[in-house]
């Protein structure tokens, strides 16, 4: 017999006793509080109901749900699964060599006390400022940037600005150039292009699409032309441009132009090249036609 100081627990005390020898009589452990299994902490349990929602492997998982971790490819239920869409490829930069022409004891013409390797080196920047800064997807890169020839040898340095554009990997390459005649007569805007196959197409059309800008300016129309050598010839025996720096670029499978502004020379032309806002205006003009015709995206 068990004695108890305390009276007023002997009832509950007695009464736990006859609960547990009775559960033991029946071969039973008391009743507890259930096991449950221990959650994923990574997955969230998914709605039973809802749209089905089909989701592709390259689909970016959410926050909320881990795709990686789902045991089928759709997923009910899903408005608040972050979705996002493939990012596009970008469009690869346009590479622009510029070359302004002449340079160093290669002065070019020289009139009204102007050399035109100055002003060719001066239209080149302008040109390359105008285009990286107003458009995208634009690289530019100079043949020259000071005053410099990069050959003592008038047949190595020519052919060296094409091979500077090649270096740069250029789509396009762009001589820059100011004309003069012997009677001093001529005046207006010309544009050499190639003609060989492989460059023609595109050599003309960025020629028509400068000259045209030129012309917008007031310059005369002297049409985009080309010109064969009677020196030169390819492997097949069929002839080659006759400008050096055009006929190098074409030998690299590169686009190349020879822009002649105006005539130096000429008063009626020379109102074009008088002041530094004068030739900014030109090289403005060249830059707009290279990005109309390579469709540059202008800059927000």
């Amino acid at each position: 017999m068990i004695f108890f100081r305390n009276h007023n627990r002997v009832i509950p005390i007695l009464f736990f006793t006859l609960f547990f020898l009775t559960a033991c009589s029946s071969g039973k452990s008391p009743a507890g509080p259930k096991e449950m299994p221990t959650p994923d902490a990574n997955v969230t349990p998914m709605p039973t109901t809802g749209p089905t929602v089909t989701v592709e492997p390259a689909i970016v998982k959410s926050t909320e749900y881990n795709i990686s971790d789902a045991d089928s490819s759709t997923i009910e239920d899903a408005d608040d699964l972050i979705v996002t869409e493939p990012v596009p490829d970008l469009p690869a930069a346009k590479v622009v060599v510029l070359d302004p022409g002449h340079g160093g004891k290669f002065t070019g013409a020289i009139y009204f006390g102007r050399q035109e390797k100055d002003m060719t080196l001066q239209v080149a920047n302008y040109i390359r400022d105008y285009l990286t800064a107003n458009y995208e997807d634009i690289e530019v890169y100079l043949t020259r940037e000071t005053d410099i020839a990069l050959d003592p040898d008038i047949k190595i340095e020519l052919e060296q600005r094409a091979v500077i554009a090649k270096e740069h990997n250029a789509d396009f390459f762009i001589s820059l150039h100011f004309n003069a005649s012997e009677d001093h007569a001529l005046h207006g805007a010309t544009v050499y292009a190639s003609f060989r196959d492989n460059v023609g197409e595109a050599s003309q059309g960025i020629a028509a699409s400068i000259l045209k800008e030129l012309v917008a300016l007031g310059l005369k129309d002297n049409n985009v032309k080309t010109r064969m050598s009677k020196d030169y010839f390819a492997e097949d025996g069929s002839r080659l441009d006759y400008y050096a720096v055009i006929r190098h670029a074409a030998l690299r499978d590169i686009p190349g132009v020879i822009v002649e502004h105006c005539f130096m020379d000429n008063e009626t032309d020379k109102g074009f090249i008088e002041t530094s806002e004068k030739l900014q205006a030109l090289a403005e003009a060249d830059a707009e036609g290279i990005a109309k015709y390579l469709e540059l995206k202008a800059k927000e």
